[in-house]
């Protein structure tokens, strides 16, 4: 146990590196390390936070924009991806295979709500601003699988992190959206990014967390 080959990781983590990473990890790290359990819970940063404050988990995967992690916590980032944008596939963008922002400003949107990825969610209220447009929220959803879900229903179209298209919902297409500088007289605003991070509290480290954390780190 004190070596950290012996012990129990709660590992919180949110659906898009589900679609990638993580089920690999998973299986490489329970091979490696046959005497750690892995407790997996899926859940959106704001829920992790109240995980760690109750104590209900040692580490999660949090999905924030570059460098808005949130504080307090130690951090190792694991991944960045861009931001797509989903469409209905009868939609008549979807025959575009790249869209210009110009064109998808007015459309209505399917979004998360803030509370679960604030920077996320300010980085795009941002793109918008910056391109004097006002976003047309017809709805708004917590999970990645039933934005793309909605999506589908034809509620609107959703800005999604691009992990997102190895969920393959028929009827549902992704497509890249070109960057735009912004309207004139306005400081260019570029697309939005993603940055998944691990993370867990500095005064909470196990041995098996550690061990947990450099496997991590190696698999970057």
């Amino acid at each position: 146990a004190a070596s950290g080959e012996l012990g129990r990781v709660r590992l919180a983590f949110v659906s898009t590196i589900g679609f990638t990473q993580l089920p690999l990890w998973v299986r490489e790290f329970l091979a490696r390390t046959p005497g750690v359990s892995l407790e997996l819970v899926e859940a959106t940063s704001d829920v992790q936070m109240d995980g760690f404050d109750r104590g209900h988990i040692d580490a999660g995967l949090m999905l924030h924009a570059p460098g808005q992690a949130p504080v307090g916590l130690e951090r190792l980032t694991v991944g960045q991806e861009s931001m797509v944008l989903a469409l209905p596939s009868k939609h008549p963008l979807a025959k575009v295979e790249k869209l210009r922002l110009v064109e998808v400003l007015a459309e209505p949107l399917v979004l998360f709500p803030r509370r679960i990825m604030p920077s996320l969610h300010d980085a795009l209220m941002e793109l918008y601003r910056a391109n004097d447009a006002l976003p047309r929220i017809a709805q708004e959803a917590i999970q990645m699988q039933t934005i793309v879900n909605l999506v589908w229903g034809g509620i609107g179209l959703a800005w999604v992190p691009a992990s997102v298209m190895q969920f393959r919902r028929p009827g549902v297409v992704y497509r890249e959206v070109l960057h735009a500088a912004g309207r004139a007289g306005r400081k260019a605003v570029a697309l939005p990014t993603c940055e998944t991070s691990l993370v867990w509290p500095a005064d909470a480290m196990s041995p098996a967390l550690a061990r947990f954390v450099e496997f991590v780190r190696e698999q970057r």
